[in-house]
């Protein structure tokens, strides 16, 4: 009676095993995470500082030797729209104030529309970009606008899934062009600027 009892319990067990196995789940191919997807928006705010790295003087093939401004204040509102999982396309709402040695203050705009190509090391993000628009130039009465060519790169930090920190590094390379083509100058200027970015 006693071993009809045992056989029985070994039977349940062996029986139960099978089932207990189809509890565990099995592994699968784990797959890479993926920071953005087709459809999704990135909307930035930006302050930071312009400097105006160098003057360009095309008629005499030289660059000027002082280019006679301090550090500005920049700042812009940016989005992009990402077109796959790395590249994005957006624009730029921007602006910065220069003071000159001279006691004037350049008002600068520079609008642009860029290309944005981002590489996921989760939780950074390093999203170089390069991009074309025009700058808005206002010095007292002299008011201009150019072409302007903008590259550079954005690194942010993934606080969370719907906010990031960022840095900026952009590069905008502005000619200027005049009836007298002796005037004609080309700027150099850089912006390092703190982001907060909304991912929509």
């Amino acid at each position: 009676m006693r071993s009809a009892y045992i056989v029985f319990i070994l039977a349940l067990v062996a029986l139960a095993l099978p089932l207990a196995a189809q509890d565990i789940p099995t592994p699968i191919a784990s797959s890479p995470y993926v920071a953005f997807e087709k459809g999704d928006g990135i909307l930035s705010l930006t302050l930071g500082t312009k400097l105006a790295l160098a003057i360009y003087d095309p008629e005499a093939g030289s660059f000027v030797s002082d280019t006679n401004m301090y550090p500005g204040f920049a700042f812009a509102l940016s989005y992009v729209h990402f077109l796959n999982d790395n590249w994005a396309f957006g624009g730029d709402l921007a602006g910065a104030f220069i003071g000159t040695l001279a006691e004037r203050r350049l008002f600068m705009a520079p609008l642009s529309f860029r290309f944005v190509r981002a590489f996921n090391l989760d939780p950074f993000i390093i999203a170089p970009t390069a991009g074309l628009g025009m700058a808005i130039l206002s010095l007292g009465e002299d008011k201009h606008i150019d072409p302007l060519f903008k590259f550079g790169s954005s690194f942010y930090w993934r606080a969370t899934g719907d906010i990031s920190y960022g840095l900026n590094l952009l590069f905008d390379i502005v000619p200027q062009f005049y009836d007298d083509s002796a005037q004609n100058r080309t700027g150099f200027f850089m912006d390092a600027t703190l982001s907060v970015a909304y991912h929509l």
